[in-house]
């Protein structure tokens, strides 16, 4: 063998009946590996499915809480003043305004928090309803 004109790097040209059996393997392994994850993936859909509605529900009881952190702090700032302003020497009207503006910034981030809670309620509740539909 001349190494140098490339002769060993030449292949030997394979028998037809050998090519096309491997071909018709490779083709039958290609539709069976295309056929088998239907079926897992409807299992696997009906799992996803539930696992979206339950984070769903979660998130629409985290923002049930945010509800009530944000009722609470509404009232809490309502009756400050009724429940704990004496006269202006014992209860400064700055003290008051430290309380309003304590509970306001609770309100808006406790809102704020409750609208991403619901988004990601909404995202998920329709993810398990575009799976649903498959």
């Amino acid at each position: 063998m001349n190494y140098l004109n490339g002769e060993h790097f030449e292949r030997k040209p394979k028998g037809g009946n050998e090519m096309k059996s491997w071909k018709i393997a490779i083709v039958a392994l290609m539709m069976g590996g295309m056929l088998m994850p239907v079926a897992v993936y409807g299992a696997e859909a009906a799992d996803a499915v539930e696992d979206h509605l339950a984070l769903a529900a979660s998130y629409e009881e985290k923002a049930a809480v945010q509800d009530t952190l944000i009722g609470e702090h509404t009232r809490m700032k309502a009756d400050y003043k009724d429940r704990f302003f004496v006269n202006e020497k014992l209860t400064p009207l700055n003290k008051i305004r430290e309380m309003e503006n304590h509970c306001n910034a609770i309100i808006a981030a406790a809102s704020a928090e409750k609208g991403q809670l619901l988004d990601m309620a909404k995202w998920h509740r329709m993810r398990a309803s575009e799976l649903q539909g498959l």
